[in-house]
């Protein structure tokens, strides 16, 4: 079969590997759950020895009754963003993995920001510590709490370093993966050393950063005995899952966009150079490709909106079948007879809400009225891109959500654009693997992206009754 690639996707619920041979086609895909732990006050924490077990036993699923391992010559990581770990001078972490969804720094209010302003963090970082619990916030709040575990901390890693540091000694990160720390500075492409002084840590304690695409080294040989995959692997850079997703789904020139259907809807826009705007507060980084960056926003519950309805709805406590409520959304007007539904935002982060409600509506309305409010999320985010200068022409979309025609048709008709459905079975894990193949020869560049799985027009017909909705939704909440 010749030389393979291995995509291994470090997930917040699951990891999930992909085979890819010369021509980019998969040839084997395995998947494994997580475990998140949670507590009070906000606390959500991984394992880092379970997460590598559960990337073994997402491998091992790939692999399971073949011999494919013995070809697998290149791997690369797409990782979860913003999950941070303390580790000690031997490389054993002194806690759990804080998760990028712990909640526990809002209660520090202002104290996450040092004694600066917003902009001081999003002019170098292109993120700001308001967004919640990434690693910069985390820090702070380790330090306030026990100031003696950053003091021990002969390491601080981030899922993707983590990982590359178990599989070649190497701990490396990516472009990607570092910007969301809220400790590198992405104009200039180092850590920072303003922002590292006013946390207390030093340059020293964090991992190297490479370009995605660059080979970190070579598998250690028990890990590649391990994992059943060849001892000449070598170990190539990946980056953030929302990156790698992209990439994956064929996002490889200046104006495509992805919009990523999971828990959050994320819209990421490829551009020729690093974008900061302070009104859109969207956030820049280095793409995995060529000389591409990325521009970034989140609707944080446009998924987990439609999870909450289908339980909410439910008579006997449980969820009701996602296709009966497609069914009843098929059978409803745009624009849900008045109803609508504005989603969690960033700056209202705890509830969403129906506006619009009267007598003679039903659950029909009131379930298109979620997958419209979705839909209207990611419409806003697309026009914050445009304020900041990214006109995209289509959109390429992933995650669950795209498994719904009727979702996908609504989407296409809010933003107005045309819609493909990217056609890998998980485009992060996918671009992971083709990164990883394109970078050490064994897949040739410009090759490997299947066809789109699916396509959608925007509906002129229904063009008005989105722009009302989308006007209506942004003067309900101020967005």
């Amino acid at each position: 079969m010749g030389t393979l690639s291995l995509g291994i996707d470090m997930g917040t619920t699951a990891v999930k590997a992909a085979v890819l041979d010369g021509d980019g086609s998969v040839v084997a895909f395995g998947r494994a759950p997580t475990r998140l732990h949670r507590g009070a006050a906000g606390l959500a924490e991984q394992d880092p020895q379970e997460m590598y077990e559960d990337a073994l036993n997402a491998v091992r699923d790939a692999l399971e009754g073949t011999s494919l391992g013995n070809d697998i010559e290149s791997v690369a990581f797409s990782s979860q963003g913003g999950t941070v770990m303390i580790l000690d001078a031997q490389g054993t972490p002194l806690i759990r993995a804080i998760s990028w969804m712990d909640a526990r720094p809002k209660r520090l209010g202002p104290a996450t920001l040092l004694g600066k302003k917003e902009d001081f963090f999003y002019e170098k970082c292109g993120w700001s510590p308001a967004f919640g619990g990434l690693p910069l916030s985390q820090i702070v709040r380790l330090k306030k709490e026990d100031e003696r575990l950053i003091r021990r901390a002969g390491g601080i890693r981030f899922v993707d370093s983590y990982m590359v540091e178990r599989f070649t000694g190497e701990a490396v990160s990516s472009p990607s993966d570092a910007a969301i720390t809220l400790l590198w500075n992405v104009r200039n492409g180092r850590w920072d050393g303003d922002i590292l002084n006013l946390v207390g840590i030093t340059e020293e304690i964090l991992p190297r950063v490479e370009q995605s695409g660059t080979v970190a080294g070579k598998i250690r040989p028990g890990t590649a005995q391990v994992f059943g995959i060849s001892p000449k692997a070598q170990v190539v850079v990946g980056g953030h899952d929302q990156y790698c997703a992209a990439f994956g789904a064929g996002c490889t020139g200046a104006g495509d966009v992805i919009v990523s259907c999971g828990t959050a809807w994320v819209l990421l826009a490829m551009t020729s150079g690093p974008v900061f705007d302070s009104a859109s507060r969207l956030a820049p980084a280095r793409a995995v490709s060529g000389d591409l960056w990325g521009l970034l926003g989140s609707a944080p519950a446009a998924g987990a909106s439609l999870d909450w309805f289908r339980r909410a709805a439910s008579p006997d406590g449980g969820e009701i079948p996602f296709e009966e409520l497609e069914n009843a959304a098929r059978d409803t007007e745009p624009g849900a007879g008045g109803a609508a539904f504005a989603t969690m935002s960033e700056k209202n982060a705890k509830r969403g809400r129906f506006v619009g409600l009267s007598l003679d509506q039903g659950f029909g309305h009131l379930a298109r009225a979620v997958l419209e409010g979705a839909a209207t999320d990611a419409r806003i985010l697309l026009d914050r891109m445009k304020t900041a200068g990214v006109t995209p022409s289509a959109l390429k979309a992933v995650g669950g959500a795209t498994r719904s025609a009727v979702w996908m048709q609504i989407l296409s008709d809010a933003a107005g654009l045309p819609l493909e459905i990217a056609g890998a079975q998980d485009a992060a894990s996918f671009g992971a693997a083709l990164l990883a193949g394109q970078s050490t020869g064994s897949i040739p560049e410009g090759r490997g992206w299947p066809a789109p799985a699916g396509r959608f027009q925007p509906r002129q017909e229904h063009a008005e009754a989105y722009k009302k909705l989308k006007e209506r939704i942004q003067k309900e909440v101020g967005r």
